[in-house]
């Protein structure tokens, strides 16, 4: 049951509440996990053809033309997305949380502004950058 007193199967996506529930939808299709990702494609600065499989979507997110390094970090970004989309859908199910697209995406980008900062320590970037 949702806070209006509404009734959600169970089989519902708790993020989007329009979709059945899968690996497919909450990371991806969601509209809520869309957005997600179209804050990420802003800061970036690129736009790419989002694949409908969990594993296609995670192997087109390579930039090419760029070095390992760099592909590294945007792989990071990629797995920070997709454990922040988890632990929010995680908090709304089990914490009667609210969804909030901004808060996964601005915990994602610290999250991986963080594991690249530890990973290359003189790494001199913000997380704007």
């Amino acid at each position: 049951m949702d806070k209006r007193g509404v009734i959600i199967p169970s089989n519902l996506c708790p993020l989007c509440k329009k979709s059945v529930e899968n690996v497919q939808n909450v990371f991806i299709s969601c509209e809520i996990a869309q957005k997600v990702w179209d804050k990420c494609d802003r800061w970036i600065r690129i736009s790419y053809i989002r694949q409908q499989t969990i594993v296609h979507h995670f192997q087109n997110f390579h930039l090419l033309g760029f070095n390992r390094n760099i592909n590294i970090v945007w792989k990071g970004v990629w797995v920070a997305i997709v454990w922040e989309i988890w632990k929010h859908r995680n908090r709304i199910v089990f914490n009667n949380g609210v969804v909030d697209d901004l808060e996964i995406f601005t915990l994602a980008q610290l999250k991986a502004w963080s594991w690249a900062k530890f990973r290359w320590q003189r790494m001199n970037y913000s997380v704007s950058d």
